[in-house]
Protein backbone atom coordinates (compact mmCIF):
# COMPACT_ATOMS: atom_id res chain seq x y z
CA UNK A 1 0.00 0.00 0.00
CA UNK A 2 1.67 3.35 -0.51
CA UNK A 3 0.86 6.17 0.91
CA UNK A 4 -0.25 9.34 -0.75
CA UNK A 5 2.38 12.14 -1.20
CA UNK A 6 5.00 9.87 0.49
CA UNK A 7 7.92 9.48 -2.16
CA UNK A 8 9.16 5.99 -1.96
CA UNK A 9 12.67 5.07 -3.45
CA UNK A 10 13.26 4.05 -7.13
CA UNK A 11 13.71 0.45 -7.56
CA UNK A 12 15.73 -1.94 -9.62
CA UNK A 13 14.52 -3.57 -12.49
CA UNK A 14 14.64 -7.13 -10.29
CA UNK A 15 13.00 -5.73 -7.20
CA UNK A 16 10.41 -4.02 -9.74
CA UNK A 17 9.71 -7.32 -11.02
CA UNK A 18 8.97 -8.80 -7.37
CA UNK A 19 6.97 -6.01 -6.72
CA UNK A 20 4.99 -6.28 -9.19
CA UNK A 21 4.37 -9.90 -8.83
CA UNK A 22 3.52 -9.03 -4.73
CA UNK A 23 1.20 -6.50 -6.29
CA UNK A 24 -0.47 -8.99 -8.44
CA UNK A 25 -0.84 -11.88 -5.39
CA UNK A 26 -2.95 -8.91 -3.60
CA UNK A 27 -4.83 -8.24 -6.27
CA UNK A 28 -6.02 -11.36 -6.55
CA UNK A 29 -6.87 -12.00 -3.13
CA UNK A 30 -8.20 -8.25 -2.10
CA UNK A 31 -10.35 -8.05 -5.50
CA UNK A 32 -10.65 -11.19 -7.09
CA UNK A 33 -10.53 -13.76 -4.50
CA UNK A 34 -13.14 -11.34 -2.49
CA UNK A 35 -15.45 -10.42 -5.25
CA UNK A 36 -16.06 -14.62 -6.03
CA UNK A 37 -16.30 -14.99 -2.30
CA UNK A 38 -19.56 -12.51 -1.88
CA UNK A 39 -20.71 -13.86 -5.09
CA UNK A 40 -20.69 -17.69 -4.10
CA UNK A 41 -18.25 -18.21 -6.39
CA UNK A 42 -16.66 -21.25 -5.18
CA UNK A 43 -14.52 -22.42 -7.68
CA UNK A 44 -13.36 -19.36 -9.20
CA UNK A 45 -12.30 -18.52 -4.99
CA UNK A 46 -10.24 -21.58 -4.96
CA UNK A 47 -8.35 -20.69 -8.30
CA UNK A 48 -7.92 -17.21 -7.64
CA UNK A 49 -6.42 -18.30 -4.13
CA UNK A 50 -4.42 -20.99 -5.79
CA UNK A 51 -3.20 -18.43 -8.11
CA UNK A 52 -2.06 -15.61 -5.49
CA UNK A 53 -0.33 -18.51 -3.78
CA UNK A 54 1.10 -19.44 -6.66
CA UNK A 55 2.72 -15.88 -7.40
CA UNK A 56 3.39 -15.46 -3.35
CA UNK A 57 5.59 -18.79 -3.44
CA UNK A 58 7.86 -17.92 -6.21
CA UNK A 59 7.97 -13.98 -4.74
CA UNK A 60 9.13 -15.91 -1.53
CA UNK A 61 11.92 -17.78 -3.77
CA UNK A 62 12.94 -14.76 -5.24
CA UNK A 63 13.24 -12.55 -2.23
CA UNK A 64 15.28 -15.37 -0.69
CA UNK A 65 17.41 -15.73 -3.74
CA UNK A 66 18.26 -11.63 -3.73
CA UNK A 67 18.89 -11.57 0.27
CA UNK A 68 21.13 -14.67 -0.11
CA UNK A 69 23.10 -12.70 -2.95
CA UNK A 70 23.10 -9.72 -0.50
CA UNK A 71 24.94 -11.56 2.10
CA UNK A 72 22.40 -12.67 3.86
CA UNK A 73 22.37 -16.64 5.19
CA UNK A 74 19.53 -18.96 5.64
CA UNK A 75 20.36 -18.66 9.23
CA UNK A 76 20.01 -15.02 9.59
CA UNK A 77 16.62 -15.09 7.08
CA UNK A 78 15.05 -18.39 8.98
CA UNK A 79 15.24 -16.32 12.76
CA UNK A 80 13.61 -13.38 11.34
CA UNK A 81 10.82 -15.52 10.29
CA UNK A 82 10.32 -18.33 12.78
CA UNK A 83 11.25 -21.24 10.35
CA UNK A 84 14.11 -23.47 10.88
CA UNK A 85 17.16 -22.77 8.49
CA UNK A 86 17.35 -25.91 7.56
CA UNK A 87 13.42 -26.33 5.88
CA UNK A 88 13.98 -22.42 4.31
CA UNK A 89 17.12 -23.90 2.41
CA UNK A 90 15.23 -27.43 1.89
CA UNK A 91 12.08 -25.69 0.41
CA UNK A 92 14.33 -22.79 -1.39
CA UNK A 93 16.29 -25.16 -3.15
CA UNK A 94 13.39 -27.64 -4.15
CA UNK A 95 11.47 -24.69 -5.18
CA UNK A 96 9.95 -25.18 -8.99
CA UNK A 97 8.84 -22.28 -10.55
CA UNK A 98 6.74 -23.86 -12.99
CA UNK A 99 4.76 -26.04 -10.35
CA UNK A 100 1.31 -25.03 -9.25
CA UNK A 101 0.42 -24.48 -6.05
CA UNK A 102 -0.17 -26.85 -3.37
CA UNK A 103 -1.75 -27.23 -0.61
CA UNK A 104 0.21 -30.30 0.81
CA UNK A 105 3.04 -32.12 0.49
CA UNK A 106 3.46 -33.88 -3.06
CA UNK A 107 3.80 -37.57 -3.82
CA UNK A 108 7.30 -37.63 -2.41
CA UNK A 109 6.30 -36.29 0.68
CA UNK A 110 7.86 -32.74 0.36
CA UNK A 111 6.21 -29.53 1.00
CA UNK A 112 6.19 -26.20 -0.70
CA UNK A 113 6.73 -23.11 0.41
CA UNK A 114 4.32 -22.13 3.30
CA UNK A 115 4.23 -18.80 5.12
CA UNK A 116 3.70 -19.20 8.93
CA UNK A 117 2.50 -16.25 11.04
Amino acid sequence: MRIPGKKTKELSEDLQTMDAGLAMAADLIADNAAKSLREGRWADLVADLAEASRRTQISLHEAVEKALAEGETFETLANGSHLSPEYLQAAYEQFNREMWAQAGPDKDGREPWRVLG
